[in-house]
């Protein structure tokens, strides 16, 4: 068994928020991106070329890319931290997003945008598994969500003034409401009942959201249900950072089957909160009727070459001198999707920690991790 008591479930879940943030320790010459790279979850990664990268110059190489350079030829470190101040080059700190068409595909091309459905309900079924460096790892947990449009957080027109559009210039606020959550059973028995009486307690969890004009999924907030483990907020956040990446931000000009673009963002890695530039490559691989089907590789790269780490009830800071992040997913999207529909994400993260006062042959702390998530609507009930 697993997991057999709510303490050891606490504290399972509590070191998943980390996502197994400290998995061993390296001595100082062992400083190679192979060393730290033991973990493969992918192709080799080549070195950054040019503005698109040499590995970008068609679709079909796109599943074997790393991000290409900027303009100036400012890319993407091959250690994955950036040097202070050089990541405002990549994305300007004022800028949202940043999206560049690479292809628009082939004929017929049209433009993609949303249509939600203010009075819409989209029910998913949502797996998410969390694997930690090393022999610790937890089965997948496996939920029910429904999202909605959140009329309460939209601003109601005053006297005299016409009532918002349903994506106003500010985004669409969006809430997915937990109805369930279980661990994936792994034998005949099923789950510990002790977990599952546990997990139960997720019901009516929420998960907060922006939708903005261009489809980007921002300002995620989490509200655990009363009476949940604490510990199990490591489920909502890894189900918040499966929808940031895979809802695809669209393109403002006509694509076609083949088109493929590269979103630039910030995001914020939440197993030690590692400020984080994000390359996020989507490609339409099929249009039937109103649903686009994308696949979708991820780069990530530290931006300030921090972490902050949780120790007790403080949170210390600690140097990252080297950061490797990359995945691998699939989404179908439609224009009233207010949440990724049938999709599938696997993402890893590596890096090496500096310890407070580390000398030059000092130990350095090894971070790695794993989140997979799949999702699908669910099933029909029995008739």
């Amino acid at each position: 068994m697993l997991i057999g008591t709510r303490g050891r479930l606490a504290v399972a879940l509590t070191a998943v928020a980390l996502l197994g943030l400290v998995s061993g320790c390296e001595e100082e010459k062992k400083n190679t991106a192979a060393d730290a790279g033991a973990q493969d979850a992918g192709p080799q990664q080549p070195a950054v070329g040019g503005k698109l990268g040499a590995a970008l110059a068609s679709a079909a190489s796109v599943s074997a890319a790393r991000p290409p350079a900027s303009a100036g030829g400012v890319g993407p470190p091959e250690g994955g931290v950036f040097a202070p101040g050089a990541g405002v080059a990549a994305l300007p700190k004022d800028a949202p997003h940043k999206i560049e068409v690479i292809s628009d595909g082939a004929e017929p091309r049209a433009k993609l945008a949303a249509a939600l459905d203010p009075k819409a309900e989209q029910k998913l079924a949502i797996s998410v598994g969390l694997r930690m460096g090393g022999p610790q790892a937890m089965p997948n947990i496996d939920v029910e969500m429904a999202f909605k449009i959140d009329k309460s957080k939209k601003d109601k027109p005053k006297a005299g003034e016409v009532e918002a559009a349903a994506a106003p210039a500010a985004g669409t606020p969006v809430t997915g409401k937990m109805l369930s959550a279980t661990l994936a059973s792994m034998s005949l028995g099923g789950p510990p009942k002790e977990v599952t009486d546990q997990l139960s307690k997720l019901k009516g969890s929420l998960v907060h959201y922006q939708l903005t004009p261009a489809n980007t999924a921002v300002d995620f907030r989490y509200e655990l249900a009363k009476g949940a483990d604490p510990g199990l907020d490591a489920v909502l956040k890894s189900l918040g950072e499966a929808l940031s990446v895979l809802t695809p931000p669209l393109p403002d000009r006509p694509v076609g089957v083949g088109a493929y673009w590269m979103v630039t963002d910030r995001a914020v890695w939440p197993g030690a909160q590692i400020p984080m530039l994000r390359y996020r490559i989507f490609k339409i691989e099929k249009i039937e009727g109103a649903a686009v089907t994308l696949s979708v590789e991820t780069r990530q790269y530290a931006e300030e070459g921090i972490a902050r780490v949780p120790s007790g009830d403080k949170e210390v800071t600690l140097s990252l001198d080297q950061f490797d992040s990359s995945g691998k997913g699939a989404v179908t999207w439609a224009p009233a999707s207010l949440a990724p529909g049938s999709a599938e994400l696997a993402q890893r993260v590596q890096g090496r920690l500096v310890p407070p006062g580390a000398q030059g042959g000092a130990q350095r702390m090894m971070i790695q991790a794993e989140l997979n998530a799949k999702f699908q609507p669910p099933a029909a009930p029995p008739p």
